[in-house]
């Protein structure tokens, strides 16, 4: 160090420093975080407000092609009970699985709940798909379904259904 620079910070050193002066904020970085965790959850629930909206317009769509007889025995269906009418449709390829077709016009069978319970039957697969009454219209319907089935999904439909897809495609 020069002389010059050693004589600059003596000089430096005479000025008065300036106060910091510290201000207190509207918001802590405890609450902000807090904030933008609630902001979140809010976000996050109204999309699943929003699906789960958008599948309830389905059953309602659904329940309006509704005839109130089971496809696979004949037996009575839940079309006219306003609480329980979403029993009677059951999805062809689960809405768990298919994500890309849960609410797909084409995606449901009308199927009993109370009596024979060919719905729990179908999804269970106590029924086989075969041996079903309605395996007909089940597999037009997710040949109908298929190019709109995502492609990681389509590992999921049963062998069966594909089998046929392939000879109908």
């Amino acid at each position: 160090m020069g002389l010059k620079e050693i004589q600059q910070l003596k000089e430096n050193a005479k000025i008065p420093k300036q106060k910091k002066q510290y201000t207190i904020p509207k918001i802590s970085d405890k609450k902000k975080k807090q904030l933008d965790k609630e902001k979140l959850e809010v976000i996050e629930a109204e999309a699943k407000i929003g699906k789960s909206a958008e599948l309830d317009r389905w059953f309602q769509d659904r329940r309006k092609e509704m005839t109130g007889i089971c496809k696979n025995c004949g037996g009575k269906t839940c079309r006219d009970d306003d609480m329980y009418y979403k029993f009677s449709i059951a999805h062809i390829l689960p809405k768990a699985y298919f994500k890309s077709i849960k609410t797909n016009e084409n995606n449901w069978i009308e199927l009993c709940f109370w009596g024979n319970n060919c719905h729990a039957g179908m999804d269970n697969k106590i029924i086989d798909l075969m041996d079903m009454n309605c395996f007909d219209e089940i597999i037009t319907k997710t040949s109908k379904m298929y190019p709109h089935i995502a492609q990681e999904e389509r590992r999921r439909i049963p062998k069966v259904l594909i089998d046929y897809i392939e000879t109908e495609l």
